[in-house]
C-alpha cells in the first residue's frame, strides 16, 4: 500500500535505474531483458518514464513518439503496489501527446491488462495473429491525452 503522504514523481528513467526497471518487468508477464531497455535509452523517439515514491521505483512505462502518434511497448507496476491507481497515473504520464493517437498490443490471455486499458478509454481495433507466441495480440487504440 502506498503511504498517501509520500510524493509520487514520474521522471525520464536513466541508466541507474535499469536494474530497478528489469526487477519490475521480471515480476510480471515480462519478455524484455536488460539489454533491450538499455537500447531504448538510446533511441531518440523513445521515452522510459519511471513512476518513483518514497525514492524507489515503482513502476515504469516505455512509449515511442512517432509522426505525432504514441506507441506504448511496455508498462509495469510493482506487484506490491497494483491496484492503487499508480498504472493508471503512469499511463496518462505515457499517453500525453499533442493530438494524435496512442496505440498498444496487448496479450489477449492478459484478462486484467484488457480491462485496464478499456477503463483508460482504449478500445480494441485488430489483431495479430500469433505475436504472443501461442497467443494473439489485441491491438487497441485512444486519443492522446
Amino acid at each position: 500500500m502506498v503511504d498517501s503522504s509520500m510524493e509520487a514523481i514520474v521522471r525520464r528513467a536513466a541508466t541507474a535505474d535499469l536494474d530497478a526497471i528489469v526487477r519490475i518487468e521480471e515480476t510480471g508477464r515480462g519478455r524484455w531483458t536488460r539489454e533491450q531497455f538499455a537500447e531504448e535509452l538510446t533511441l531518440s523517439f523513445s521515452e522510459i518514464q519511471v513512476l518513483e515514491i518514497g525514492g524507489e521505483i515503482a513502476g515504469f512505462a516505455v512509449a515511442w513518439r512517432v509522426a505525432g502518434d504514441i506507441q506504448i511497448n511496455n508498462i509495469a507496476i510493482r506487484p506490491d503496489l497494483r491496484r492503487q491507481g499508480l498504472g493508471t497515473m503512469l499511463l496518462i504520464h505515457a499517453a500525453r501527446g499533442r493530438g494524435g493517437k496512442v496505440f498498444l498490443e496487448v496479450d489477449e490471455a492478459n484478462t486484467a491488462a484488457i480491462r485496464f486499458y478499456e477503463k483508460n478509454g482504449f478500445r480494441a481495433t485488430g489483431r495479430r495473429r500469433r505475436y504472443y507466441g501461442d497467443s494473439d495480440a489485441i491491438l487497441m487504440e485512444r486519443d492522446a491525452i
